[in-house]
């Protein structure tokens, strides 16, 4: 298969994805490639031998002694990314307040209790940094998007080592750049088998649905919208993956970016079978189903009318993005869209199973329904 052939050629020491273009301000001739590799004695490499040698998404090459000790993050989902990867640590000193909302309203404060501990200080939440303040934490290492050039020549010249990520919002594109974030956070941890681990079970579980969805007719795919906010939805994004993959259309599809805004009249035409609500906003099921918002009548809406509007979950983290707990995603959406084909499915299981096997973390009965209970509110 082309994704064991490609995952072959990460194990050899390196990975190389193609330029893409940045779907939130990033310059698509600067990013879009990561290369991983630790030099040994054995590599042949010039460089002194034991460096540990990280070629970021922008192409640049940082090099470490050792696995860095004390690390910050502008970027909202990295730490539980980080987590999956290294488990409880007291490595993550300074993270993004959003990171820290997050946190305090997902099963990642359960798993990562240290991460309370982490400064946000010195970041706010468009990714800009207040250098003087992060010096303060001596981080080894910061982890920022690489469409933020200005930042980032501020702290290297401020003698920090920077790894720059890139995502972009397209369909299996922005898969790709997730592998190549776990990947990088794993080589620089040397913990490359853990990565594996991770991918190899993220597809595992999402061709598990792509099995069962094969046997729909997409003539018969429902029609879903999710609603980032109110009268903004997704369009031509991520949220696309995960509507395709569990065998959904998505009518706004074809439009360009994540947040669009449209109108009542525009959202009758499309009519949606199932409405999802996206986690990072305050809006509610019940904000639709119960006609709260003044100005608009959701109640003429199909999904309304048949009591099928949803609030995206939150795990380790918002299931909304692409992220390791994506394929759990996949699958909250199947059942909720196919709960006849996929009746032999049990979410509170599938959620155990995963966080067991991702995280190797025991979730209690209640930490589950924290998850999954308050998807119609």
């Amino acid at each position: 298969m082309k994704r064991k052939k490609w995952t072959a050629l990460l194990l050899a020491g390196v990975m190389v994805l193609s330029l893409f273009g940045c779907a939130s301000n990033g310059d698509p001739d600067a990013s879009g490639s990561g290369n991983v590799q630790t030099e040994s004695p054995s590599a042949g490499d010039e460089a002194t031998d034991g460096k540990i040698v990280i070629t970021d998404q922008r192409g640049k090459t940082i090099e470490f002694d050792e696995p860095p000790q004390r690390l910050a993050t502008t970027i909202m989902p990295f730490p539980y990314l980080f987590y999956a990867v290294m488990g409880d640590n007291d490595h993550m000193v300074g993270c993004n307040p959003s990171s820290m909302v997050a946190y305090e309203d997902s099963a990642l404060k359960y798993m990562y209790p240290t991460m309370a501990e982490a400064n946000t200080s010195w970041v706010d939440t468009s990714f800009v940094v207040n250098v003087e303040e992060l010096l303060k934490l001596q981080p080894d290492v910061v982890f920022q998007w690489d469409y933020m050039t200005e930042d980032i020549e501020k702290m290297e010249a401020a003698g920090l080592k920077v790894i720059a990520l890139h995502l972009d919002s397209s369909s299996e594109v922005a898969i790709q750049d997730l592998e190549t974030w776990i990947r990088i956070i794993a080589a620089l941890y040397q913990k490359e088998e853990r990565a594996d681990e991770i991918m190899d079970y993220f597809f595992q579980c999402v061709d598990e649905v792509s099995e069962k969805i094969s046997t729909v007719d997409p003539a018969d795919y429902p029609t879903v919208i999710h609603l980032s906010s109110d009268m903004k939805v997704s369009g031509a994004g991520f949220s696309n993956y995960w509507i395709e993959k569990s065998g959904a259309v998505n009518p706004a599809k074809d439009l360009t970016g994540d947040e669009l805004n449209v109108d009542m009249e525009q959202m009758l035409l499309w009519n949606p079978d199932i409405i999802y609500i996206g986690n990072f906003t305050e809006l509610q099921p019940s904000d639709l189903l119960e006609n709260k918002i003044e100005g608009e009548d959701w109640s003429l809406i199909k999904a309304v009318q048949d009591k099928q509007v949803y609030k995206i979950p939150i795990g380790g983290y918002r299931w909304d993005p692409p992220g390791v707990e994506t394929p759990l995603m996949i699958k909250w959406l199947a059942k909720t869209q196919y709960p006849d084909l996929f009746a032999d499915m049990d979410m509170e299981e599938e959620v155990r199973e995963f966080f067991k096997t991702v995280y190797q973390f025991d979730l209690t009965d209640e930490m589950i329904a924290e998850i999954l209970d308050d998807t119609q509110n």
